[in-house]
């Protein structure tokens, strides 16, 4: 009597390996992709926490900033702006509080690419110093602000909460 397994038993084995590991890959994926989701959130809170504490820490200077802020932009791009009044004096009162390209640009970042802003209902938000007080969207009313960042699949979404107050909350 020969002793070995047959051929039968073999490729019986080898489907259950093939199909066991084609799952983890698909897990794997999955992942990764919600590893690079919590990536991204956390950019986007520093972004924003950044401009925060940039406000935080202006004091009057000769050309002290109007404020600072976010710049959110359909394309997965933030800018770290600095508001700077027109008339290019310390009088803050033509400022429009939202970006221009007269603004200066602080930082760019650009998101991971399986990364896209979702219902992105806000452009702009700035800290104006020294309080610093919070401007959505040049609306000094509009209470807060929802950032939410998903995967170019769907699967995932991550949510950024600004209120008007300065509080910045991550879910």
């Amino acid at each position: 009597m020969n002793k070995g397994f047959s051929i039968t038993e073999l490729l019986v084995v080898l489907a259950i390996i093939s199909i066991l590991s084609g799952g983890l890959v698909l897990y794997n994926r999955a992942v990764e992709r919600q590893i690079i989701l919590f990536k991204e959130q956390i950019k986007v809170f520093s972004a924003i926490q950044k401009a925060k504490s940039l406000a935080l820490g202006t004091f009057s200077a000769e050309r002290a900033p109007c404020g600072y802020g976010v710049h959110f932009s359909e394309s997965n791009f933030m800018i770290i702006f600095r508001e700077i009044s027109p008339s290019g004096g310390e009088n803050c009162l033509d400022t429009d509080f939202v970006y221009t390209s007269s603004d200066e640009i602080f930082e760019e970042i650009k998101l991971d690419k399986v990364i896209k802003f979702s219902s992105l209902e806000l452009n702009d938000i700035v800290f104006i110093p020294p309080d610093p007080t919070v401007i959505i969207d040049n609306d000094v009313f509009k209470n807060e602000a929802l950032i939410k960042i998903k995967t170019s699949d769907n699967k995932g979404e991550k949510i950024i909460k600004v209120t008007n107050a300065g509080q910045i909350t991550a879910q």
